[in-house]
């Protein structure tokens, strides 16, 4: 008698857990796997680099051309991987 009443509630928490599982397998059909960023977080990185290039050109106004050349560089190989980036996503010619 006892091992009857200890399955009952195990039966009932596998079926609770089998159905709320499912459930976040639905929702998840529902949106991307894939956390893609936000157009507020592109913007956001947009405007650092904005005023990442202006720091630079002061330094550079400075006579500090160590840290102003630095920053063009690394600018530049932002531009570069977002260029790369754009090429390879798009769609192949035939």
């Amino acid at each position: 008698m006892k091992n009857t009443l200890n399955s009952m509630p195990r039966q009932q928490s596998k079926a609770a857990i089998a159905n709320s599982t499912a459930a976040r397998l639905a929702l998840r059909s529902e949106q991307s796997l894939i956390e893609w960023p936000t157009d507020a977080e592109i913007q956001k990185v947009a405007d650092r680099l904005a005023r990442i290039k202006q720091m630079g050109i002061r330094s550079e106004a400075e006579g500090d051309y160590f840290k102003s050349g630095n920053h063009a560089y690394q600018l530049r190989e932002i531009i570069g991987a977002v260029a790369e980036l754009s090429r390879k996503s798009r769609p192949a010619k035939e």
